[in-house]
């Protein structure tokens, strides 16, 4: 295991140490090492949105060149049901959906 040492600023590092309690986190090592899997999962879905829509945009002649307001718009509209699709077979949950979109 590799170790990282981290200076935060008394404002963060007392807001961390009251969710401790509040979460019933033990350490702030726990803490903060659950905060950087959340971080990169949500990297990971964001990733996935993006290749869905580069995906879906070349098979439509449209590339990744979209606005952002388009993309947001296709995102919750019918991307959610083809993002939803493509999550379940890419970590096929046998015990049922893996997102409520």
């Amino acid at each position: 295991m590799e170790s990282i040492c981290l200076r935060l600023d008394s404002a963060l590092a007392k807001q961390i140490e009251k969710d401790m309690k509040d979460f019933r986190y033990s350490t702030k090592t726990e803490f903060i090492r659950e905060a950087i899997r959340d971080k990169l999962k949500a990297h990971e879905k964001e990733n996935a949105w993006k290749a869905l829509l580069d995906a879906r945009g070349a098979l439509k002649g449209k590339g990744s060149s979209r606005t952002y307001e388009e993309w947001d718009n296709w995102r919750h509209n019918e991307g959610s049901r083809e993002f939803r699709e493509y999550l379940e077979k890419k970590f096929a949950n046998p015990k049922g959906p893996l997102l409520e979109l």
